[in-house]
């Protein structure tokens, strides 16, 4: 069984943006609802290639934003690409 953490929060609205937040992080997180909370039960993507491509990139934006840098990161070609801000 893979390693997995439980992560409560106050709203279902809230639930859905972080699992879209971690998802840029290489995590899977899934809401899980009762009448009484809301919680997200969160572990690595399946896919090492997903978690490859977050890390590098979320590696990359913080070189960019500590060397104060005018440059973005997406995802392009199966990878990243660096690139100006668009206007």
């Amino acid at each position: 069984m893979p390693e997995m953490i439980t992560v409560d929060v106050p709203l279902r609205g809230i639930g859905s943006d972080l699992t879209e937040a971690l998802a840029a992080y290489g995590l899977r997180a899934e809401i899980v609802d009762s009448d009484e909370a809301c919680e997200l039960h969160v572990s690595w993507a399946d896919n090492e290639y997903e978690r490859l491509v977050a890390g590098v990139i979320h590696a990359i934006e913080a070189y960019l934003s500590d060397c104060m840098l005018p440059l973005v990161v997406q995802r392009a070609n199966g990878g990243a690409v660096v690139r100006p801000p668009a206007d």
